[in-house]
């Protein structure tokens, strides 16, 4: 298939994430929708910014569209594929399929009206929400919690290390920043079997610095503005926010796994 728009997928891509969509209910009206067009479409929208009736007429009808996006968001499809091709990734440069280590921080948004859950980050004289991504150490998303601006670095980073058990069984090191800094968010962490440690600034260090370590997730924001439909926060539901940023990086994995020719 020819592509249309630079977020088409090739056909080696389609293949990688068409065995992981649900199948369709064996009952009831067959499904008649082309289902790499509704992706490809969703693709579009991340990345272009449009709202969803403004996707070009050559898509699958806009309703359609994101009447499937709404349905991957709610009962997890879009951040299963995300994972499941994160993993395959992994295997495929060698490495375990989950992390041994990985870099905490977050980055918060100015958020339009509608949005249901919004609050003012004083630090960064932001009013909206608050994205916090924990990533490997090739800063690929891990676990991503999206909450008011103004909730505290420290309570949200107890909500991605809750992912640990089930999600993470071999992480054993996190690196943060100082707005992370917490002896009893230390003490969870270990009793986790991680060890969090902050990465401070050196003595007298003033102004942009690259930090070892947190580098890594600050080019993983630096990938999602990438993205016009996440340059602001547009969307009423922080679910919905959290279900773009699994879309932007399962097609910047996509890229990687079957590059286009």
């Amino acid at each position: 298939m020819s592509r249309r728009y630079s977020t088409d997928l090739t056909d080696a891509q389609w293949a990688l994430v068409e065995p992981l969509i649900p199948p369709e209910r064996p009952r009831g009206r067959r499904r008649s929708v082309n289902l790499r067009r509704v992706v490809e479409a969703i693709f579009y929208l991340n990345k272009n910014g449009c709202t969803w009736e403004d996707l070009p007429h050559d898509f699958p009808n806009p309703n359609t569209v994101y009447s499937y996006f709404a349905k991957w968001r709610d009962d997890g499809t879009l951040e299963a594929i995300y994972q499941a091709l994160h993993r395959r990734w992994r295997r495929e440069q060698g490495r375990a399929e989950t992390p041994s280590a990985a870099v905490m921080d977050s980055q918060s948004v100015q958020a339009a009206e509608e949005a249901q859950e919004r609050g003012s980050d004083p630090k960064k004289k932001v009013k909206g929400r608050k994205r916090h991504l924990m990533v490997d150490t090739e800063g690929l998303p891990v676990a991503v919690v999206v909450t008011k601006a103004s909730v505290n670095d420290k309570a949200a980073a107890r909500v991605l290390l809750a992912a640990v058990p089930e999600q993470l069984p071999r992480l054993v090191k996190v690196w943060a920043d100082a707005g992370y800094r917490s002896e009893p968010l230390r003490q969870e962490a270990l009793a986790l079997g991680v060890d969090f440690e902050v990465v401070e600034r050196g003595h007298g260090e003033t102004g942009f610095v690259v930090l070892a370590r947190r580098w890594v997730v600050e080019r993983t924001f630096a990938w999602l503005l990438r993205c016009r439909r996440l340059c602001r926060d547009f969307e009423r539901l922080a679910r919905t926010v959290k279900a773009l940023i699994y879309t932007a990086m399962l097609r910047l994995l996509l890229n990687r796994l079957a590059p286009h020719s």
